[in-house]
């Protein structure tokens, strides 16, 4: 009787522990382009979120910004793409789950203004 309760229980503990393991980042950085020219720079970031639940693309943007505005400041015009896979599973398979183009504030914008 013990027996049959144990392995269901035993199995959900190690899926909330998987589940804990890949939320325990918030986001991690897999691959970064620029492109700079005299009145561009544009960096083509491609990121993992590590998470399954709903996530704040503002807030995420926001985030992602100012840091790479901390490490790289001093440029002309700076746009962001973000490209944002869900966990290191949906990356390795190519699986996207959004694309974020924002300024430098990390406010989210539709195109990029060369003017």
């Amino acid at each position: 009787m013990k027996k049959k309760f144990l392995l269901p229980i035993l199995f959900l503990l190690l899926l909330l522990s998987a589940l804990w393991m890949e939320e325990r980042r918030h986001y991690e950085i897999l691959h970064s382009t620029v492109l700079s020219s005299a009145n561009l720079t544009e960096h083509k970031l491609t990121l993992v979120i590590h998470s399954v639940l709903p996530i704040d693309r503002e807030q995420l943007a926001r985030e992602v910004v100012a840091d790479s505005m901390r490490l790289n400041a001093g440029q002309p015009r700076p746009y962001f793409e973000l490209e944002i896979y869900r966990t290191a599973f949906h990356y390795r398979f190519d699986i996207p789950y959004d694309t974020i183009l924002c300024d430098e504030n990390g406010k989210i914008v539709q195109e990029i203004r060369l003017n």
